[in-house]
This record gives C-alpha cells, structure tokens and sequence, in this order.
C-alpha cells in the first residue's frame, strides 16, 4: 500500500466516524445495533439508510428548553454562604492554650539539657585530646630509649672491635701484654657496666608499655561502659532503669490514691539491669532510705511511719566480668501511711548503689526516688 493510499484509508474512516456520531445525536433510524448488541450504521443502501431514514429524537435539545421555561434553575440562584457555627467551647481553648504554653516550657527544658550535654561532650573530648598526648608522649620515650639502645649496642661493638685489636697485638708485643691485660679488664667492667643499664633500661621500657596497656585497657573498658547508656558506678558498671522517665524525673517513681490501696501504679525504675563491664568480677549492694509520714493513732497522736513504698529483692549480689544482673522492685503498699486528706502529698527518698571492685576500690552513687500519696482528683499524671 502506497503513502497516498493510506492518507486516503484514515481520512475514510474519519469520516465514517463523524458521521456515526452525527447520526447517534440526531437520533437516525439508520443507526441501529447487530446481533451482538454494537451500535453500526446501515451501509447496505446509503441512499436510503443515511438520508431517508426518519430521526427517532427532536431536533432541539430538551434540557436547554426546560430550563429557559422553569425559573427555578439552579444556575440562577445567587451563592449565599452558609454560617459557620463550628465554634471552639473556651475550657477547650484554655486548656489548648495551657498545654501549648507547657510544651513551651518543656521545650526550654530540654535546649538547656543539650546545652549542658554539648558542654559535657567539649570536656570529654578535651579529656581524649589529653590521653591522646600522654599516649604520644610515652611513644616518643620509646623511641628516645630505644635510640639509646642502639648507641650502647654500637659502643659495646666499638669495644669489643678494640679488644680483639688488643688481643691480637698482644701476640706481637708481649712487653704491652700486662697493660693490654689490664685495658681489657676495665673494658670487661665497662661493658657488663653498660649490659646491667641495658638491662635496667628494658626493664623500664618494659614498665611503661605495662602502664600504657593497663591505661588503654581501663579507657576502652570505661567507653564501652559509657556507650550502654544510664549511669557509670565506679567507672566500670552502668546501671539503667526502666520505665525511663524525663532528664529532671527521679529514676524511680510510685503514685498511690489516698485511703486507698487498690489504686496505685508504678510509674518509672521499677527494673534495675546492672551490667559488669570488668575484666574480674564486682559485687554489688543496694540500700533505700525513705522519708517518714504522719499518721493519727489510736490515741489521737500523730505517730511517724516510714514511707518504705518498694523493697529490693537482693540487697548484696556478685556479677561476674562481662555479665549483667537484673532486680525487678517490689512495691508494698500495706507499709504505707495514706490516711485521706485533701490534698496531694509528695515524699522523697534515695535509692544508694554501691559497687566493689576485686582489689578493693569502692564507689557508690545516689538515686532520687518519689512517692506520690494522691488526692482522687489529682491521682492522674505525676
């Protein structure tokens, strides 16, 4: 097929196309559909079929003319907006504007804490800067000693080259052999003079690269303390509580309502995992103090009692090198004095943890701790 004899198929089925959809929208009976329910145009007599066929729809369109007789149109109507009476109640946009003024302050909290943790991050590489030239130092009295190794290594050969000399003249000259005798005595003494501070020196050198290990290991035992998070006991054990509060929480927290003791809740440190960072292992011993309440007797005397609101399962504990332990608290409300009041009470005590090395070195670290003893109206929230 030439390029002139496909221009001329397309432009005859275009027009075939056109006139199909000008025949559906006049509504010609020579439109009709087969057998298989397609809509086709009668082809059979084209005189008869496009032009004589009669029209099956008006030649006006219908909904134009409805709506210039009906003036109720909706094309006609003016838009008139409707009155928004979506109204926020005012306790909502003041407790809105309380929490957004809260989050505020949270929010200024928390840039002071980075600001401090940013100052803490400066002196901690300032402390590495440091080890970072001890290190450094030490190398170089290395090398200083080893340099003066090497020079007492050349002057025992240089020696050693003059008394074979020595001996070999001696063979000839047998007038000098007392003095070669006695030279080669003293350079005998020299040299095991020189050999006992060869000796000294390694022994040295050998104390210094036992220092800088045991320093290197301490510092990479430290930082592998410090990477697990929470707080470092005696440079070597991190202790982590869980729940987490915020950075200004007490680790560990306990609300409970007043006159009663089938409400209560633990809010944060209920877990105290323990991990033993050491080469050797730690023991380990926990002590609570807690703060005391007053509470009406018998005889209407207020009498004190010890807000003890948790005890600690296992007081004293060993944790081998390189392993963790675990204490989960328990809470004892029967032990608390929750007399009803109107109003919120708050008690707080210290939870003291206290770690031992093998050789002795002991370091203990305080941990806040808070008991809310609420009104009903106040138990939510801390």
């Amino acid at each position: 097929m030439t390029n002139l004899e496909s221009i001329a198929e397309k432009l005859e089925e275009s027009n075939k196309i056109t006139l199909e959809n000008i025949l559906k929208v006049s509504g010609s009976a020579a439109v009709t559909k087969n057998e298989f329910g397609v809509t086709v145009v009668e082809e059979s007599n084209p005189a008869s079929s496009l032009i004589f066929k009669n029209l099956t729809k008006p030649k006006y369109d219908e909904v134009e003319l409805l709506k210039a007789i009906d003036v109720e149109v909706i094309e006609l109507k003016p838009n008139i907006p409707t009155t928004n009476l979506d109204l926020v109640p005012r306790p909502l946009y003041n407790e809105q504007v309380e929490l957004v003024e809260d989050l505020r302050l949270e929010v200024q909290k928390l840039t002071i804490t980075i600001s401090d943790l940013r100052t803490q991050i400066i002196t901690l590489e300032a402390r590495v800067q440091t080890e970072i030239n001890n290190r450094l130092s030490i190398e170089q009295t290395n090398d200083a000693l080893a340099n003066q190794i090497d020079t007492m290594t050349n002057t025992i050969n240089d020696f050693s080259n003059q008394i074979s000399t020595s001996l070999q003249k001696s063979v000839d000259e047998s007038i000098l052999r007392a003095s070669l005798q006695s030279q080669k005595t003293g350079f005998k003494a020299q040299i095991e003079a020189l050999i006992q501070q060869i000796n000294s020196l390694n022994a040295i050198i050998e104390g210094l690269q036992s220092q800088l290990g045991a320093v290197r290991q301490q510092k990479d035992l430290e930082q592998t303390a410090q990477s697990q998070g929470g707080a470092i006991i005696n440079k070597i054990v991190s202790a982590n509580f869980s729940p987490k509060g915020g950075a200004n929480d007490p680790v560990m927290s306990y609300k409970i309502e007043n006159a009663r003791k089938d409400r209560r809740e633990w809010v944060n440190g209920r877990i105290l995992r323990l991990v033993n960072n050491d080469l050797e292992p730690v023991t380990v011993t926990l002590t609570a103090s807690f703060p005391k309440a007053k509470t009406s007797s018998i005889f209407s005397l207020d009498v004190e009692v010890s807000q003890a609101w948790f005890s600690i399962p296992k007081p004293t504990f060993t944790i081998t090198a390189g392993s963790f332990e675990e204490i989960t608290f328990i809470d004892t409300p029967n032990k608390l004095a929750i007399e009803k009041r109107d109003k919120t009470l708050f008690y707080d005590g210290a939870l003291n943890i206290t770690v031992t090395r093998a050789d002795g070195f002991s370091d203990t670290k305080t941990f806040k701790t808070k008991l809310k003893v609420a009104h009903p109206k106040s138990y939510d929230g801390f």
